[in-house]
């Protein structure tokens, strides 16, 4: 993402997050534009109008079941027709970053309301729940085949 739409990203980026602030999403952006490789940023869907519809932050990383994988978080499509439109074209970037970096798989972020789970799994999960964990985001993985 260029510099110059990190503003104008921040109403898509408050759908999910409402309280951030303008100072709080720069400071989150910063990173990401300073960057010279390509390994982490930030992916923009654009409709026809040339609206911000969908936004993708991406790093990749080595994963311990995975390898090498393309962690996306946020994730965030706007779909106001109904379409789909914003997340098929969100994802197909993502898939196309994904193998061009030579990652094995790619993880998404899914934000989600604090009722995902809804019963506990077992001794190490109860003692996350005691020590005030919660249940925030879903993480969805999909296997790829790095481009050659």
């Amino acid at each position: 993402m260029a510099a110059d739409w990190v503003d104008r990203a921040l109403p898509l980026v408050r759908g999910l997050r409402s309280d951030l602030s303008l100072r709080e999403w720069r400071s989150y952006c910063a990173p990401f534009l300073d960057r010279a490789d390509s390994a982490s940023g930030l992916e923009c869907v654009l409709d026809e109008k040339d609206y911000l519809i969908g936004l993708a932050g991406y790093e990749a990383r080595p994963d311990i079941r995975h390898g090498r994988v393309l962690m996306v978080d946020p994730f965030i499509a706007v779909d106001l027709y109904g379409r789909n439109f914003a997340a098929q074209m969100l994802l197909a970037r993502v898939d196309t970053l994904a193998g061009s970096l030579g990652c094995r798989a790619i993880h998404i972020a899914y934000e989600t309301a604090d009722g995902l789970v809804t019963h506990r799994r077992g001794n190490t999960f109860d003692r996350l729940f005691d020590k005030g964990y919660r249940a925030d985001s879903l993480r969805l993985c999909k296997g790829v085949t790095p481009a050659v």
